[in-house]
């Protein structure tokens, strides 16, 4: 008997709401005198700080991870439009990190956070949990493979072969969770001594796989 090879890429996508958020932060402050600069930045840093350990809790949340930088310093002399050198700028900057369950308190603390000075939010990525994702990546290891034994077998079909033998599979590795970027509305016909309120609309997380795979079909001399 001989035999056709068939080489084929199978491919899955999984999309589902995201389970987390983690918040990139950042307070920076800038001045003339060094001193100065780092202690500004060292009251909004207890600030936060507090505002974050009072909502972590590992297990239950609403904050189940975070971490805090060192105070980077730096200093630069700008120029101005007409092309002359400024007095030295000094700079101080810390970077925050905090990983939400409930999207509700987030929201909350982004309103909170606007009302800080020297506290900026970047952006918020959005993701599953590790227990969960490890669940969807298998999942969709499997239906990519499944997708390529798919194509393979539709090939052989329109040759008019028999069943398809698997022989290889290579993994080029399932795709990291798409994470997007926070999207804020500032929703908000609210009455002056109300706080301000934040509505987030997350997309989902995208989980995707694929596959090369390499089967074989035996036909009669």
């Amino acid at each position: 008997m001989t035999h056709v090879e068939i080489r084929v890429r199978g491919s899955h996508v999984v999309t589902l709401p995201p389970e987390r958020a983690t918040v990139h932060a950042t307070v920076a402050q800038d001045g003339p005198e060094a001193e100065s600069v780092f202690q500004a930045v060292a009251v909004v840093l207890d600030r936060v700080r507090s505002s974050i350990g009072e909502r972590h809790h590992p297990k239950k949340g609403p904050i189940v991870r975070y971490a805090i930088d060192q105070v980077r310093l730096g200093s630069h002399r700008p120029w101005n439009a007409d092309g002359q050198q400024l007095p030295l700028v000094h700079t101080a900057a810390v970077s925050i990190e905090a990983t939400f369950v409930d999207f509700e308190d987030l929201a909350r603390w982004v309103a909170w956070a606007a009302g800080v000075g020297g506290l900026s939010i970047g952006y918020v990525n959005w993701d599953l949990s590790e227990e969960k994702r490890r669940k969807v990546e298998r999942t969709a290891r499997q239906k990519a493979v499944r997708d390529a034994a798919r194509r393979a077998q539709d090939y052989a079909d329109a040759l008019g072969l028999g069943s398809v033998q698997p022989r290889g599979i290579n993994d080029p590795g399932v795709g990291a969770p798409v994470q997007h970027k926070v999207r804020m509305a500032s929703a908000v016909a609210a009455p002056a001594a109300s706080p301000p309120q934040i509505i987030l609309r997350p997309e989902d997380v995208e989980i995707s796989a694929e596959v090369e795979a390499f089967f074989v079909v035996h036909t009669p001399r």
